[in-house]
């Protein structure tokens, strides 16, 4: 088990004051190249986990969520939920009709009521 990570919350540590200001140094490109890196390793480290990891990730992320959106004042679930909705105007517009067709396909299978339950009611 690796060992456990010190909380340091309000202290600034060397390295995270040389990281801020490396990366206030960096270019757009810079900038881009290393994000793109960043979410190549995340696919591949997402490809490679078995099941179990998966669903520990997810649950992970669900209590993450939950606890964070337990500690929103009103104002801010209001900004949230309003960045939410921009978010997915700005996505709509900028699919192409066979990715919103794919999208509408994946969102009625998800929402339909599974076969066999339908049948034993």
């Amino acid at each position: 088990m690796p060992p456990k990570k010190r909380l340091s919350l309000s202290r600034n540590t060397r390295e995270a004051k040389r990281m801020r200001n490396v990366r206030s140094q960096e270019s757009a490109e810079e900038r881009a190249h290393w994000l793109n890196s960043m979410r190549v390793s995340a696919s591949t480290s997402r490809a490679n986990e078995s099941s179990p990891e998966r669903e520990m990730r997810l649950a992970a992320d669900r209590a993450r969520r939950a606890t964070s959106r337990a500690s929103q004042s009103s104002s801010q679930r209001e900004l949230r939920l309003t960045i939410d909705r921009e978010q997915h105007v700005l996505s709509r517009e900028a699919e192409t009709a066979s990715q919103r067709e794919l999208r509408l396909t994946a969102d009625r299978e998800r929402h339909t009521y599974p076969e066999k339950l339908r049948g034993a009611s």
